[in-house]
């Protein structure tokens, strides 16, 4: 029985960092690795090849390719263009990159859809909200095969962000991000928990003196990529394994609930019109459900403006 079949678009450091993660998730037999520098992305191949005969790494051919490896792909993971520079750390830096990126995503969803519609398509590279509108409202390919990593490592943040306030295990932490993964990312405050415990009684369950206020951690928690983005200057491990988490419910058929970029289709009045991170169940069919959780009167001002932001970024660079 043939194994399942990874195309990789893009190995600069955010691909580098997800196809380690793929290497060693024991999920695919073949990675192939499309990239515009094809030096680069043969060294990337011949590394992990190389790896391959160390004790305990899987043997998976990985190898460099054209676009008609997409045709039997299972899962498509982009990372192409450029990234957020080091200068460039403000919040709604990713936005900077919106109409190079934008060029490039229609490229490469143009030869796409040429080869295939049935592989799951995880968007990564930024703004990944409007990289994710543009291939799900441009192309004929099925919208639920498609998402983006969106607010996944934001709301992975936030979790660790609170279980360092309790001092407890991330694990039991329950949180959420939503809206655009930018300035306007909100913590669903609403759903917040630990062992079923919710937010509002951390003080009296947990002990601890002070909350932080909404604002606050919303922003900290959005400004938490940009810390690693001035000390490091690039993000990638945790969006790599965010990517990868997902690239994984979809092979499993694990059906996890996230926070994922989609097209939305009715959710919070809006169809068809923008897309942002609502919670998702990931399956074998891609996104199987989006999930309208119930917003309060600040959450739902909140939703408004990742709304206001991505609308008018949308329409910045579409084609007349």
């Amino acid at each position: 029985m043939p194994g399942h079949k990874l195309v990789l678009i893009g190995v600069g450091h955010v691909g580098d960092a997800v196809l380690a993660h793929a290497m060693s998730s024991g999920l695919f037999s073949e990675i192939a690795l499309i990239d515009a520098n094809t030096t680069m992305a043969e060294g990337q191949a011949l590394d992990q090849h190389q790896a391959t005969a160390l004790p305990g790494v899987g043997n998976v051919y990985v190898h460099v390719a054209d676009y008609d490896a997409c045709a039997d792909a299972d899962i498509i993971i982009y990372t192409a263009g450029p990234s957020i520079r080091p200068e460039d750390s403000a919040l709604d830096a990713r936005n900077l990159l919106a109409t190079r990126n934008a060029a490039i995503v229609r490229q490469a969803m143009g030869e796409i859809v040429q080869r295939t519609r049935d592989a799951v398509i995880i968007m990564v590279s930024n703004p990944v909200d409007l990289l994710v509108h543009i291939a799900s409202t441009e192309f004929d390919y099925p919208v639920e095969k498609i998402m983006g990593t969106g607010l996944l490592l934001d709301s992975a943040r936030l979790c660790r962000l609170v279980a360092d306030i309790l001092d407890v295990d991330p694990d039991y932490v329950h949180a959420a991000m939503l809206g655009e993964h930018g300035a306007t990312g909100f913590p669903y405050m609403s759903g917040i928990s630990v062992a079923g415990v919710p937010y509002e009684q951390f003080p009296e369950v947990f002990g601890v003196s002070e909350l932080l206020p909404r604002e606050e951690l919303m922003h900290r928690t959005n400004k938490a990529g940009m810390d690693v983005l001035e000390a490091k200057g690039w993000t990638s491990a945790g969006v790599a394994a965010s990517a990868i988490t997902l690239a994984r419910s979809v092979m499993l058929n694990s059906k996890i609930v996230v926070p994922v970029s989609t097209l939305l289709r009715g959710e919070y009045g809006h169809d068809g019109d923008v897309s942002l991170s609502t919670p998702c169940i990931i399956g074998g069919r891609g996104v199987e459900r989006r999930i309208e959780v119930p917003l309060d009167e600040w959450e739902s001002a909140r939703m408004a403006e990742s709304v206001d932001a991505l609308t008018a970024l949308i329409a910045s660079v579409s084609e007349k």
